[in-house]
């Protein structure tokens, strides 16, 4: 179960730092990246550092709102 939960834990990380390097590429701040997304700032950020998993709705918001599609954030992971 550890190591199922420790797996979990690093794609959830991996996936956050996509988001947040592509949301810091366009000079979004996590504000007008929830403006965006209809998703609070405080569920961005802990998306963006790998605390809460993002639901597969979330991810498509994100994902629309930084002009990528999902299979963008999830490639090669």
């Amino acid at each position: 179960m550890r190591t199922k939960r420790s797996s979990r834990t690093k794609l959830n990380r991996l996936i956050g730092q996509r988001i947040r390097s592509h949301r810091l590429s366009q000079n979004l701040t996590l504000r007008q990246l929830s403006d965006r997304t209809d998703l609070t700032t405080s569920q961005l950020s802990q998306v963006e550092l790998g605390k809460n998993a993002a639901s597969i709705w979330a991810l498509a918001r994100i994902s629309n709102s930084l002009g990528l599609q999902v299979s963008e954030l999830l490639t090669g992971l």
